[in-house]
C-alpha cells in the first residue's frame, strides 16, 4: 500500500492549470510526495492510464470532450485497479451517490480540497484492505477446492486399497483351503499349481503395499533437492526391476544428451522411474518380435527433459486422461494397484 511518505503517481483529469496547482500546493503541504500526470482529452488518459500506471486518479467531471463517467467507465473496462476520486465544483448529492456506486472512491469538492490528502490515503488503505479479502478469498477457494479432491481420493483410496488387500488374501486364504483337502486326500499333483497360484497372490499383494507405502512417503516426506547422477540412477532402476516378469524381454537404451548431474529429490525421482520401467515391462506387447524402451535425457541450465517411449501395447486415447488418477488401471496385465502414475503425477 501506498503512504504519505512514499511518491505517490497522481493522474490527473482537469483542463484547468489553476486547479492542477491547488491541489498540487495541498498535496505539498501535508508533506504527501507525489508525480502528476495531467491529461484533458481521452487519447491522453488511456495513455497515462498504461504508460503512467497511476496509484490514484484525480477527475474532475466535466471537460470539453471528456467526462468523470467515461473516465471510470474506461478505468473498469480495462482493469486498471487504482482508487478514483472525483474532485470537481458544485455537484448535487443525487449525483455524488452515483458516482460512488458506480465505483469512484470518493469525491471532493473544489472548495474544500483540504479533504484531499486524507481522501487519498484513505481510498489507498482501503483499496489495499479489499485487495487483502479478495487473495484471501481466493486462496479459501482454491483450499477448498483441495480440501474436496483430498475428500474424494480419500474414500477412493480407503476402498481401494480395502479391496486390494482383501482380494489376494482371500485367495490365498481359498487355495490354502483347497491344497489342504488335497493334502488330506493323498492327491498332491495339482499342488505347484496352487502354490504358484499363491505366489502371484502375495506377489500382487506385496506391489500394493509398495504402492501405498511410496504414496504416503511422498504426501509427508518433505522435497530434499541434491546432485543426482540420473544415468546412475536409471541403471540402478532397471537392475532392480531385472528379476520381474517380461523384464528380460525388454530391451532398454538410455540416451543423455547434456550433463548426467541433475537436481532433484533423489527419493521422488527414484519412485517415478521405477513406475515407468516397470509399467514399460509390465505392458509390452507380447506380439512383438522386440520390445523396446528409449528413455532420453535432455539437461539446460534451468531444466531437465526427461521422455520415456516404449513399443508397448499403449492406450486407447479416450483413458489417457485417466490412468494418472488413483488406483485407474487400464488393463489387468500387472499386479500393481494403479497407484503407480498417480504418484508420478503427484
Amino acid at each position: 500500500m501506498k503512504t504519505a511518505r512514499e511518491n505517490l503517481k497522481i493522474l490527473i483529469i482537469e483542463d484547468m492549470e489553476d486547479d492542477v496547482e491547488l491541489v498540487k500546493r495541498v498535496l505539498t503541504k501535508e508533506g504527501i510526495p507525489f508525480t502528476i500526470y495531467c491529461v484533458d482529452q481521452r487519447d491522453e488518459y488511456l495513455k497515462g492510464l498504461m504508460e503512467f500506471k497511476p496509484n490514484v486518479i484525480l477527475s474532475d467531471h466535466s471537460l470539453p470532450q471528456f467526462n468523470s463517467v467515461e473516465a471510470l467507465e474506461i478505468c473498469h473496462r480495462i482493469g486498471v485497479d487504482v482508487p478514483f476520486i472525483l474532485v470537481t465544483g458544485t455537484v448535487s448529492e443525487e449525483f455524488a451517490v452515483n458516482c460512488l456506486k458506480n465505483g469512484a472512491d470518493n469525491y471532493v469538492l473544489k472548495g474544500n480540497l483540504s479533504r484531499l490528502p486524507s481522501a487519498i490515503l484513505n481510498a489507498l488503505k482501503q483499496r489495499e484492505i479489499e485487495k487483502n479479502r479478495k487473495k484471501a478469498e481466493r486462496e479459501l477457494h482454491k483450499q477448498n477446492q483441495i480440501l474436496v479432491k483430498v475428500n474424494n481420493e480419500l474414500d477412493r483410496f480407503v476402498y481401494s486399497v480395502s479391496h486390494n488387500l482383501r482380494s489376494p488374501l482371500m485367495s490365498v486364504q481359498g487355495l490354502l483351503n483347497i491344497a489342504r483337502k488335497e493334502v488330506e486326500q493323498n492327491s498332491v499333483a495339482r499342488l505347484n499349481e496352487y502354490f504358484d497360484m499363491m505366489d502371484a497372490s502375495i506377489d500382487k499383494l506385496d506391489n500394493t503395499l509398495k504402492e501405498i507405502l511410496d504414496y504416503s512417503k511422498n504426501a509427508r516426506v518433505d522435497i530434499e533437492i541434491g546432485s543426482i547422477n540420473v544415468k546412475e540412477m536409471l541403471v540402478a532402476c532397471i537392475d532392480k526391476l531385472k528379476y520381474i516378469t517380461g523384464a528380460d524381454q525388454l530391451k532398454t537404451n538410455i540416451i543423455i544428451d547434456g550433463s548426467e548431474s541433475i537436481y532433484c529429490d533423489f527419493f521422488r525421482l527414484n519412485v517415478i522411474f521405477i513406475n515407468l520401467i516397470s509399467n514399460a515391462i509390465n505392458y509390452r506387447d507380447i506380439n512383438k518380435e522386440t520390445n523396446t524402451l528409449l528413455i532420453t535425457v535432455r539437461t539446460f541450465p534451468y531444466k531437465t527433459s526427461l521422455t520415456f517411449q516404449d513399443n508397448g501395447i499403449g492406450i486407447f486415447s479416450d483413458l489417457k486422461d485417466k490412468v494418472f488418477e488413483m488406483f485407474y488401471r487400464a488393463s489387468d496385465r500387472s499386479n500393481g494397484s494403479g497407484l503407480g502414475l498417480y504418484i508420478v503425477k503427484e
